[in-house]
């Protein structure tokens, strides 16, 4: 089984365990990118919960206007809010 059938098969019955976990977890939902959630996972100790809210609902107002990916968006602004805190 390739490493990331095993990763995805390990998830099925993830429960959070943290306020941030809750979140990604729902925001992975509502992209419909379960599939991915060891992905959001990686990203929700790195920011607070205000800030994966607030990437998650400008990413879906993005994609509707420019048609994009919310997804790729998300990861996106959570990346550049990165390198701006960063600097």
């Amino acid at each position: 089984m390739p490493i990331l059938d095993t990763v995805e098969a390990s998830l099925a019955n993830f429960r959070p365990k943290t306020h941030r976990q809750f979140v990604v977890f729902n925001i992975a939902r509502r992209f419909d990118d379960l599939h991915n959630l060891a992905r959001y996972l990686n990203v929700c100790d790195a920011h607070p919960k205000n800030i994966l809210v607030e990437a998650a609902r400008l990413a879906e107002r993005h994609a509707s206007l420019e048609g994009s990916s919310p997804i790729d968006r998300f990861f996106a602004l959570l990346e550049e809010w990165g390198r701006k805190e960063a600097a």
